[in-house]
């Protein structure tokens, strides 16, 4: 019997106690997420709620083994739930005038973006597709917004994401699955929406240039506002991310979003990056993206460059094998994007460029990071250009003089240098130019390895036989295009002690890095790892199998025939 009256006392307590939270969410505003059991009373039946922005849910974001789900919604004392399940931001006409009610959710409510592909493709090109396919994995956008009893709905937003009838661990095995959602006018918008042809577009084909374009159908040289770059064209959003087995998101963050890349943003999968800052809530990630927990300014989700609807993973795969050199090689690894709970495909997850990278990486005070992207200031100071500037001045000096080559190492990691380059040479790069693919940084001051530069590896997919062109070919001599291109280098490999630090370094990376048996093993394994993402890929962007093979096929093809081709005009070149 005293057990009986125990229970109902621990009871009540519960539930006076839950009702001083409710009654805290509406006097002093919106709460952080709580878990907790709310008994109710027009169901008979006790729910475990999450209550998330004042609004209790009966179900929290993530995977759900079912075709459709009835989320059950209650708002504090009060306040009624305008919701859409679009991804739009709930308004006025949004508002149910309900406090608690139930939304089924199923299937047929995602495909609002791929509906509207139209607004994000560009048919005098006709290029790419972008296709609707109900069996691909897909999740429902929830937006919840409380309304005050004048009208009012809030401008504070709760996004949930609710996948349906689908498996993570089994569909998209070992990967981190990336969910991003943001209002679709960010996406889709004439004026503004970062995916839309826009436009941008509509003004640039009625000039001579697009006009010229379109008649030659080089769809890479397209202007519209997915080709648009900067904090202007950067949006805010919404991330979860669900590590490889989790049905729930092991993280949630606010972030900005961007289109990222060159001539891949012609593509229908574009590439993005992601941006923390102290506007959008959290100043940094601090999540393990890779092996380790880490902080991180951005990150970016690569559709593979000149290689999406190839290997998608090539530029990986080569950063991968030439691992071991004086040069810098970001993280990355194959992440799924369901953006607004569309599927959109395949990614390599990489890690990126900024103060904060090289920090974590060398230690390097972020106020003293120098970074020299394509000849121009990616991190650092404006006038950090100076810096860049001395060191291309020794392309005019005599480096076969004892004294000026001393003063070159001084300004540069020679062995850094050799590496790279070796690398960059030996892999056929048919897209690397001092204003093209080409990174390197230093300390300001002498801090770090005495403000010596040194080099990063950046975009190396179109390399090794890639496209079939004589460009990428094993037979061409990609040691003098480097001398042609790189008037620095040109000018060091004259110095017989430099000459020969750069002819070692490539007969290494040519018989360790890339020897043939290595290559294949290592190719073997990223199929491995990337051949469960295709076909997905393939029924949302077009069948590009094709394109695959032939890709894998002259990629070790490059790799079998490149060392008995290139070394021997190395070494015959002899300063």
């Amino acid at each position: 019997m005293c057990k009986k009256y125990l229970r109902i006392v621990m009871y009540v307590v519960f539930v006076i106690i839950v009702s001083l939270l409710t009654g805290c969410q509406k006097e002093t505003g919106l709460k952080p997420s709580t878990h907790t059991l709310i008994y109710n009373s027009n169901q008979q039946q006790k729910i475990r709620y999450v209550i998330e922005n004042g609004i209790a849910f009966s179900h929290a974001s993530g995977l759900y083994d079912k075709p459709e789900l009835k989320v059950h919604m209650k708002a504090p004392e009060g306040y009624t739930i305008a919701f859409t399940t679009n991804g739009t931001k709930p308004s006025e006409k949004d508002a149910c005038g309900k406090s608690e009610l139930d939304v089924i959710l199923n299937r047929s409510m995602s495909g609002y973006l791929v509906s509207h592909k139209e607004q994000m493709l560009c048919p005098e090109f006709n290029k790419f597709v972008l296709c609707k396919d109900n069996s691909l994995p897909t999740g429902v956008i929830l937006n919840t917004a409380l309304v005050d009893n004048k009208g009012v709905v809030s401008d504070t937003v709760q996004t949930n994401v609710y996948f349906l009838n689908v498996d993570f661990a089994k569909k998209f095995p070992g990967c981190l699955v990336v969910s991003i959602t943001t209002d679709p006018r960010n996406l889709l918008d004439y004026k503004t929406g970062i995916l839309a042809t826009g436009a941008v577009y509509d003004d640039w084909k009625k000039t001579d240039a697009g006009k010229k374009m379109i008649a030659g159908k080089q769809w890479w040289k397209v202007e519209a506002n997915f080709t648009r770059k900067g904090k202007n064209w950067e949006r805010p959003c919404r991330i979860q991310i669900f590590k490889s087995g989790s049905v729930k998101p092991n993280l949630e963050i606010n972030a900005g979003l961007r289109v990222r890349g060159g001539m891949s943003r012609g593509y229908s999968q574009k590439s993005f990056s992601l941006y923390f800052r102290e506007e959008y809530g959290d100043k940094l990630l601090s999540f393990p993206l890779f092996d380790k927990n880490r902080e991180y300014k951005t990150f970016s989700l690569r559709n593979g460059g000149n290689d999406t609807d190839y290997l998608k993973f090539k530029d990986t795969f080569i950063q991968d094998l030439g691992k071991g050199g004086r040069f810098t090689v970001f993280d990355s690894r194959p992440a799924v994007l369901f953006l607004n709970g569309e599927y959109w495909g395949s990614y390599s997850l990489n890690e990126i460029i900024s103060d904060k990278t090289m920090h974590t990486l060398f230690g390097v005070d972020e106020n003293n990071v120098v970074v020299i992207k394509e000849a121009k200031v990616e991190v650092g100071k404006k006038e950090d250009i100076k810096l860049y500037e001395e060191l291309q001045s020794f392309a005019d000096k005599d480096l076969t003089d004892p004294a000026t080559y001393q003063k070159f190492c001084d300004a540069v990691d020679v062995r850094s240098m050799a590496d790279y380059f070796a690398m960059r040479i030996y892999t056929g790069d048919g897209d690397w130019t001092p204003i093209h693919n080409h990174v390197l940084w230093r300390s300001r001051d002498k801090s770090y390895n005495g403000g010596r530069w040194q080099f990063i590896v950046h975009d190396t997919e179109y390399s090794a036989g890639h496209y079939n062109q004589k460009l990428t070919s094993p037979e061409t001599d990609h040691f003098r295009m480097a001398m042609r291109n790189f008037p620095v280098f040109r000018t060091a490999i004259r110095n017989k002690e430099f000459f020969a630090l750069f002819l070692e370094a490539i007969k290494k990376t040519g018989s360790e890095n890339y020897k043939y048996s290595r290559v294949q093993e290592k190719m073997n394994f990223y199929d491995k790892t990337w051949g469960p993402l295709v076909p997905d890929f393939y029924k949302r962007f077009g069948d590009s199998s094709r394109n695959r093979k032939e890709c894998m096929e002259l990629t070790l093809n490059f790799f079998k025939k490149r060392y008995d081709i290139i070394i021997p005009i190395v070494e015959k070149w002899r300063p």
